[in-house]
């Protein structure tokens, strides 16, 4: 958005001065000027539409699934999860890279489509680096990580075939990428690990859980997959009122879909997902002053929550926007 407000005002000083150079030189040297006035503003123009747009790269990563109990759902959502950031969030089909923790055997559960491999670490590591080399400054990047993982005492490990990657290693992979919007939806058990060692400047960093005991397995993922799939209504979505729909406002609402899951099962939550967008490494609970009483919150009916401060979590996801593909 930044960039986008700098290259407009340079096209309207560009113009200015272009206008002023037609006043002073006259008739005949606005004929042999090259280039004219409007031709510089439209190239101006063309670069800050290339500047805005860039490219949108998403990567998806399942570890190891588990039993054919487990592999059902977890296949489930990354075949939905891909196919709606394709039709509904501007996500190219060969820019959805989708890594899925084991073979898929014929009949069993649904066919994953652009799967490029097994998320050994390996194919992670290479993934990263061919994001490394192919990112520039203008792209959006999201990366959702979803499946298994332990803690022990020290390091949450993610179950992949082969060695197992803990959070620092993880984190190490993707340090100083190039893209402008860079989401990162870590969606596994023991996840709020991960948001110190993946925290940076620019960077939004959403963790299933807290960084403590939280250990069983989540529901965050395949609530991250409905909320996508089938938003709500824009009155609902716009969660701080704002008038835009951005990440903030999906955050809250995978958020709300999560709780209400768990009390829909009558399940005390063993999940809370945390937001890190100031690089500080620090995720805070920010759904709490969004949730109502009966949902675990502290919200109060009438009195909307005071919009996130500038330099503190929230902040930065409240000016990315999410454009939502109307349903044809």
């Amino acid at each position: 958005m930044h960039d986008r407000k700098l290259l407009c005002g340079l096209v309207s000083i560009v113009a200015l001065v272009a206008a002023a150079a037609d006043f002073g030189h006259g008739v005949c040297a606005r004929a042999a000027a090259a280039p004219g006035r409007d031709t510089v503003v439209k190239a101006i123009e063309t670069l800050a539409d290339q500047e805005v747009a860039g490219t949108k790269r998403a990567l998806i990563l399942c570890g190891l699934p588990g039993d054919k109990a487990h592999r059902k759902p977890f296949a489930e959502t990354v075949e939905k999860l891909r196919q709606t950031l394709m039709a509904k969030y501007g996500f190219a089909g060969p820019d959805v890279h989708v890594q899925f923790g084991g073979p898929v055997a014929e009949g069993e559960g649904p066919v994953l489509s652009g799967v490029r491999g097994q998320a050994t670490r390996e194919e992670i590591e290479a993934e990263a680096a061919e994001l490394r080399k192919e990112l520039k400054p203008e792209d959006t990047l999201w990366v959702i990580v979803m499946g298994h993982s332990y803690y022990d005492g020290k390091h949450s490990h993610f179950n992949i075939p082969g060695p197992d990657i803990n959070e620092q290693e993880f984190g190490k992979l993707f340090v100083d990428l190039a893209a402008r919007e860079q989401v990162f939806f870590i969606t596994i058990p023991t996840s709020g690990y991960y948001i110190k060692p993946l925290s940076a400047k620019g960077r939004v960093v959403i963790s299933a859980t807290e960084a403590d005991l939280e250990v069983n397995e989540t529901i965050y993922p395949m609530a991250l997959a409905e909320v996508l799939a089938s938003p709500p209504a824009a009155s609902e979505f716009d969660a701080d009122h704002d008038g835009n729909l951005t990440l903030f406002d999906l955050y809250i609402a995978v958020a709300r879909n999560v709780i209400e899951r768990y009390l829909k099962d009558e399940f005390l939550p063993t999940e809370h997902a945390l937001l890190d967008d100031n690089g500080d490494g620090r995720g805070t609970e920010l759904q709490i002053d969004y949730l109502t009483e009966a949902q675990g919150g502290r919200a109060q009916e009438g009195k909307p929550p005071r919009p996130p401060r500038e330099n503190a979590d929230g902040a930065l996801s409240t000016r990315i926007s999410i454009v939502v593909a109307p349903a044809e």
